[in-house]
């Protein structure tokens, strides 16, 4: 009987870990368009058309935090591993794209990005926010999952 307690605190334990459910993500998310990419962002985010010169660029604002892209021929993916040695940093490749997502090794101090380039073109993408609170962290990471990028 012990063993039986033991074994449904721990799977109770593991279920009600924190985070955002897909469920309640899709009620607080809408999705975001233009001509370059898509992507599925919190309600509470807001667009900021930038000006660039050579490039697409802009910000989402939250109450705390700004994220800012950039949809450019640039290239960032391939020199993460050099540039950000605080930062845990994910490859999820694909053969169309070479994609990198970072976030800090401690929450609140550093950069939480990704960084896309393509394969077949010379396009890049990169977004990014430096000290984004846990919650807002935990969201951009989600964003970044949602990101399709267009004309590709």
């Amino acid at each position: 009987m012990g063993k039986l307690i033991l074994f449904l605190f721990i799977f109770i334990l593991v279920q009600c870990k924190p985070g955002i459910s897909s469920h309640e993500a899709n009620n607080l998310t809408y999705l975001y368009s233009n001509d370059s990419f898509t992507m599925t962002i919190p309600k509470d985010w807001k667009y900021i058309k930038e000006q660039g010169e050579d490039s697409f660029i802009g910000l989402f604002v939250s109450k705390n935090d700004t994220l800012n892209f950039d949809c450019s021929r640039m290239g960032y993916a391939n020199h993460l591993d050099e540039l950000f040695k605080e930062e845990n940093i994910q490859t999820d490749s694909t053969s169309a794209f070479v994609r990198k997502i970072i976030y800090p090794k401690i929450v609140g101090q550093g950069i939480t990005g990704i960084y896309i380039q393509s394969r077949k073109s010379h396009s890049n993408f990169q977004m990014n926010g430096r000290n984004l609170s846990s919650k807002n962290q935990e969201l951009a990471l989600h964003a970044f999952r949602t990101i399709e990028l267009k004309n590709q």
